[in-house]
């Protein structure tokens, strides 16, 4: 049924959700493939493998990481394809990498190939980014913005669980072999969504535009989004007549009518402005501390962790249950953010996150037959998952300035690639010379550091508008 006037509020909210769901589709791939090293390495690693395919730890440490190294690529070819495509053409191309990754996985008959498939789904990982980050930014209505943005977290903590529970039930072929459906799928529902109406319009296509807001309304008439539309249109005329207006004067930040610059380094220059530099340190800080809890570094050796540490339970069923644990984490991101807000959230985590490290540096292998270290373990990977992987997503998408997100959410996108890259390919390496107790202290350190960052650099934007968050950071002292 198409209505005449505005829809409900449940209405407006439906087709919003429905199409932040099926864009959630390319993170629950993101997921399985970060989670597939735990369940390829330790099988190689042990020799049983069909085909004899067998990892050194050298070449297990590049795998485990190879992902994360490549991801950088994509990113930046993501923005040079991510305005001529449209955002829903560009998340529908990045799972044709994913099915051929997966596919050279199920027959992969050398550590080349599988390599070559780690580096094709890192650089797909890493192209989906821009176009996710502004497809969700670019259909919400700013109400919904904080809660879906947080919602896209729970796929990719599912798809990490998902994976674990297929390596527990069939070997690491046949679960890449199940995991080419997943893209294919992809591509079919992400055709049955709209482009988002301020893309349309940035490139003449009024009529489109209006026919795409109609469906992200909720399904209702051109006479009920014409005032929405009439604004947006006429904010993108003003950004191709270089006309530089006060973003204020429009409260949906969906649509940001970024000036034109005469060259490269004046775009440059501008990146430099307080209102830009100080976010800018902010979230890269906030993925350096997050990439170094400890969780992250040991995800790909979970196994490996789960015997030395002397762990209760059988290594393979323990990275369900971690999975598990860390997906928890996130639905109570998503579902108190509102209530606890975000400052204490992120300083809670990370002191818990410092806490448990230490705690696992401290106590003896066995100790209570392992479930102390098992405890504590878990209660790393929740707090984790809560409060500093789960919130620097959504920092992302608030706290730069309308002019330049775009190139700011792609650039901290990449530098979270790489701490990723740098954390777990230094574990192997650290935790030979330090020993993994001493390993587990200095992420305790770290976090600990991490959570004094935060205290001072991160300030509240639950509950406030995106004009009053800018303005924040044009202060000269932050409070």
């Amino acid at each position: 049924e198409v209505l005449a006037e505005p829809a409900s509020a449940w209405r407006r909210a439906l087709p919003q959700v429905l199409a932040s769901t099926i864009k959630n589709l390319l993170l629950l791939d993101l997921g399985m493939t970060l989670g597939y090293a735990t369940i390829v390495i330790p099988a190689l690693l042990e020799g049983k493998d069909e085909k004899g395919l067998v990892f050194t730890k050298e070449q297990a440490s590049w795998f485990g990481n190879i992902i994360f190294a490549c991801q950088p690529i994509g990113s930046i070819a993501s923005g040079m394809v991510l305005e001529p495509l449209g955002r829903k053409y560009a998340m529908m191309c990045v799972n044709i990498p994913h099915i051929i990754g997966w596919f050279i996985f199920y027959t992969a008959s050398s550590t080349t190939a599988i390599f070559a498939a780690a580096i094709i789904l890192g650089m797909g990982i890493g192209f989906m980014e821009a176009p996710i980050i502004t497809y969700v930014g670019e259909i919400c209505e700013p109400r919904l913005r904080g809660t879906l943005t947080s919602y896209s977290s729970l796929f990719a903590s599912f798809g990490l669980v998902f994976i674990f529970g297929l390596g527990n039930l069939v070997d690491w072929r046949t679960a890449a072999g199940i995991s080419i459906a997943l893209p294919i799928l992809t591509i079919i529902a992400l055709s049955q969504v709209p482009e988002t109406p301020m893309w349309l319009l940035g490139h003449y296509r009024e009529r489109d535009a209006e026919k795409s807001l109609m469906w992200l309304r909720g399904w209702v008439t051109a006479a009920a989004v014409s005032k929405e539309l009439a604004e947006l249109k006429a904010y993108a005329e003003e950004a191709r007549r270089k006309q530089k207006k006060d973003v204020a004067a429009y409260d949906n930040p969906a649509y940001n009518p970024e000036p034109e610059f005469d060259g490269v380094l004046d775009r440059i220059k501008d990146f430099f402005r307080p209102a830009m530099l100080r976010p800018l340190m902010l979230i890269v800080g906030f993925f350096f501390f997050s990439n170094f809890t400890g969780v992250l570094a040991t995800r790909p050796y979970m196994v490996m962790v789960i015997e030395k540490l002397k762990m209760p339970i059988n290594p393979y069923r323990a990275t369900v249950v971690f999975g598990s644990i860390g997906f928890i984490g996130t639905v109570l991101c998503m579902a108190t953010i509102a209530l606890f807000r975000k400052r204490p959230i992120a300083l809670t985590s990370l002191l818990v996150c410092s806490l448990c490290a230490f705690s696992l540096a401290v106590t003896p292998r066995g100790f209570l037959n392992g479930w102390l270290s098992f405890l504590f373990y878990s209660l790393l990977t929740f707090f984790t998952l809560f409060g500093a992987v789960g919130l620097v997503w959504t920092l992302v998408s608030e706290v730069f300035p309308f002019r330049g997100r775009s190139q700011a959410s792609g650039l901290v996108a990449a530098v979270s690639y790489i701490f990723n890259f740098i954390s777990t390919k230094t574990f192997i390496s650290l935790e030979q010379w330090l020993g993994l107790e001493s390993l587990f202290g200095v992420y305790g350190t770290i976090s600990l550091f991490g959570c004094a960052f935060l205290y001072w650099r991160l300030p509240e934007t639950e509950g406030i508008s995106l004009r009053d968050i800018e303005r924040t950071y044009m202060k000269k002292k932050l409070k």
